[in-house]
């Protein structure tokens, strides 16, 4: 499984759980440009949301789902190469929260309010692999993006920015993948017929020849094995 819809899906997964009854529900896999029309702020892509304009109208669908949690991959960003390891190249990734409740909550609101919301999705991510191989989620940028009325009362949009990485391996030059198991992420290849090389044969032993100088004949002779595993 892609590493990207992992992360995605454990962040969902951890705001599920934590968040109680402060949101209706937690999405995930949803468009930030389908919710508010707006352009992800990533890299460099900007926000529509510049100062001298008016806000943009919310969806009315998404509107009236608040409050709400929804995730969204933001993509890889760079893949620069391991200096110290060969093949490996580090993938930073970003990852989007839109949290979306009221913007003011008062007495005569049940609800936590939006800025409660931010708080509390950046509290339960911020730091978390959630058991993966992957850097623990960096807090980054809370942006605002749109607010709109309903029941006579602003309701609004923030997106919480989160950072990570981790690494990829490629494949050797002019090789092919060769998955070991079903859960190896290159099945992938195998379930759709793509091409694949068997995999390298495991070491089972290196013979070393002996002769002395200016002799054609061997004097000695070792045998290096790969030793059996012991049974537990």
């Amino acid at each position: 499984m892609s590493m990207l819809i992992s992360v995605q899906t454990a962040i969902a997964d951890r705001l599920r759980q934590g968040m109680g009854r402060m949101v209706r529900e937690v999405a995930a896999d949803l468009d930030e440009t389908a919710l508010c029309g707006l352009q992800l702020a990533h890299g460099d892509y900007a926000s529509r949301l510049t100062p001298g304009q008016s806000s943009p109208t919310i969806n009315p669908q998404a509107l009236a789902r608040l409050p709400a949690l929804w995730t969204v991959a933001g993509g890889i960003t760079s893949s620069p190469p391991q200096a110290s390891q060969r093949l490996r190249y580090k993938a930073n990734a970003l990852f989007t929260v839109i949290v979306g409740d009221r913007l003011q909550a008062d007495a005569n609101y049940a609800g936590a309010g939006v800025w409660q919301l931010v708080y509390a999705a950046r509290r339960l991510l911020a730091s978390q692999d959630f058991g993966l191989a992957v850097n623990p989620l960096l807090p980054e940028k809370v942006r605002p993006l749109g607010q709109a009325p309903r029941d006579g009362q602003p309701w609004s949009l923030v997106a919480c920015d989160f950072s990570t990485y981790w690494l990829d391996e490629a494949l050797d030059n002019g090789h092919w993948p060769s998955p070991q198991t079903d859960a190896d992420p290159d099945a992938l290849f195998r379930a759709f017929g793509g091409r694949l090389e068997d995999p390298a044969k495991t070491w089972q032993s290196t013979q070393l020849n002996y002769s002395l100088a200016g002799s054609a004949g061997v004097k000695a002779q070792d045998v290096v094995a790969n030793p059996a595993p012991q049974p537990k």
